[in-house]
């Protein structure tokens, strides 16, 4: 796991990161109408309202005296350009950077290199030079190869077209790519984010000391990686095992195949290791480990709207249609989680709300039609949710089936009855509750109304997992990360 690719450099106090995250001085090094470059910088920082707020950004470029009726400066080392900046964006060609890096040493605290084209690239020697650069420079640096860092609370933006989704999750991504994508997928959701780092090939700044940010920082709640390698996977496991038991950690290890390893080499430059190593790692420091985005992504979601342990792996499935509980009964069940037998009282009770037709009180419990009425749904969630023998409780709600209900049922709104009575039910337990969708029609509509129910779900503390076969991986992460905080997991090679 360990690679050649870090550099010797004195490690910074966490608490200056916050310089990083929230500047007040920002110059943009290559600025220019070439929207792929520096002016992608500025018209995001613009379009954010940065400027006139809170801070000041200065163009740097040699070619041009003015860019979008700004003044625009030949040098970071112009005497009109105060120092020291706060945080230089670099997006000029590869070949180039370390002159530019020379000129912000002591000029500029942070720096993030945008370009590409060096050891990922195969331009070892362009490599070398830039990390001596990087290692002889006061200024901590971010990257090469990726897109630096947002944060919505400081206005630092990338592109102009990204909402501010304002929150609790920190995310470091070795990806340029996987970092938007959690972004633009989770914020639209409600699940907002605090310091977003696309951190490249991390030659300066690492992983392990963002983290370590991270965790003194009160804003950040959960901690979220998408990593294909670190240049100390011991160090960071080390210094992710102290944080684990303060805030979770939700990572995505890229670079799980043999072609996959060898595929992170040339995205990023640095060394993979073996995955199941880093699986033993994972268990062993209390990091929730995702091994595809969609799953990263739900169990990121889970964390973040509702971060109940599972006490054990008695799972309680609640639905309204047989069919749908026999498929996630041989789903859970091949994944080794329990369906227990319920407690007699709780059999009783679904029996004297419910009629016998059509209807089964045993696990999976199944409500037949009778099921889609919001009020008796929530008197069985209730029962079931208080059942001693039961730790988890899945349950299917049906955003297409709304419309009809409120109509047979003479309900005005039965998305709202349905949402408020399961709110009320997750305020009243501790117990991880997961509510899945279960399309129904693959169309536009019937599309807009799941995300619609997922946000307001997601509003009232109940996270939807709109595929199913990630219910029983996220629950064995959540029984994996207790059993860490429990002290049911060690291993003293890691401490």
């Amino acid at each position: 796991m360990d690679s050649p690719l870090s550099i010797s450099k004195t490690i910074v106090e966490p608490e200056s990161f916050h310089t990083l995250f929230y500047p007040k001085s920002i110059a943009i090094i290559g600025a220019s109408k070439n929207l792929i470059g520096g002016s992608k910088y500025y018209i995001a920082l613009k379009s954010s309202r940065y400027i006139p707020d809170k801070g000041k950004v200065y163009l740097i470029n040699p070619k041009i005296d003015t860019l979008f009726g700004e003044p625009v400066y030949p040098s970071i080392l112009d005497p009109k350009v105060p120092k020291p900046i706060d945080l230089a964006i670099i997006a000029v060609s590869a070949a180039i950077v370390p002159k530019i890096l020379l000129e912000c040493h002591t000029n500029v605290k942070f720096a993030v290199i945008y370009a590409s084209g060096f050891g990922e690239a195969g331009n070892e020697e362009l490599d070398r030079n830039l990390k001596e650069v990087i290692a002889q420079i006061d200024t901590r640096v971010i990257g090469p190869n990726g897109l630096g860092i947002l944060n919505p609370y400081s206005k630092v933006q990338i592109y102009p077209d990204w909402a501010p989704y304002k929150g609790n999750l920190s995310y470091i991504a070795q990806s340029g790519g996987t970092m938007a994508r959690l972004y633009l997928c989770l914020g639209p959701l409600g699940i907002g984010f605090h310091n977003v780092v696309s951190i490249g090939n991390a030659y300066d700044i690492s992983i392990a000391e963002l983290i370590s940010y991270f965790n003194k920082d009160s804003r950040t709640k959960t901690i979220a990686l998408y990593l294909e390698s670190v240049p100390n996977g011991r160090e960071f496991m080390q210094i992710a095992r102290k944080i684990t038991p303060n805030k979770p950690i939700v990572l995505w290890k890229g670079g799980q195949s043999e072609r996959g390893i060898t595929a992170t080499f040339s995205h990023t430059g640095g060394m993979a290791g073996r995955y199941d190593v880093w699986k033993a790692m994972c268990k062993q420091s209390g990091i929730i480990l995702a091994d595809h985005f969609e799953l990263f992504q739900d169990l990121v979601q889970t964390i973040c709207v509702r971060p109940s342990l599972p006490n054990g792996l008695r799972v309680a499935i609640l639905v309204a249609g047989g069919g749908i509980g026999v498929e996630f009964t041989d789903t859970f069940e091949k994944f080794g989680l329990e369906i227990p037998d319920f407690d007699p009282e709780t059999v009783q009770t679904l029996s004297e709300i419910f009629p016998h037709v059509n209807t089964n009180f045993k696990n999976p419990v199944d409500l037949g039609e009778w099921g889609y009425n919001p009020v008796l749904f929530e008197k069985a969630l209730d029962a079931v949710v208080k059942d001693k023998n039961v730790d988890i409780v899945v349950f299917v709600r049906e955003p297409e089936r709304f419309r009809i209900i409120s109509e047979l049922l003479n309900i005005p709104d039965a998305q709202k009855e349905t949402i408020d009575s399961l709110a009320r039910i997750a305020k009243k337990t501790e117990k991880p509750l997961f509510c899945n969708p279960s399309m129904n029609k693959d169309d536009t509509e019937s599309y807009k109304l799941r995300h619609e129910f997922q946000i307001a779900m997601i509003k009232a503390g109940i996270p939807v997992i709109n595929y199913m076969l990630n219910i029983p991986k996220i629950i064995l992460q959540l029984w994996n990360y207790r059993k860490f905080l429990k002290h049911e997991i060690f291993d003293k090679n890691i401490t």
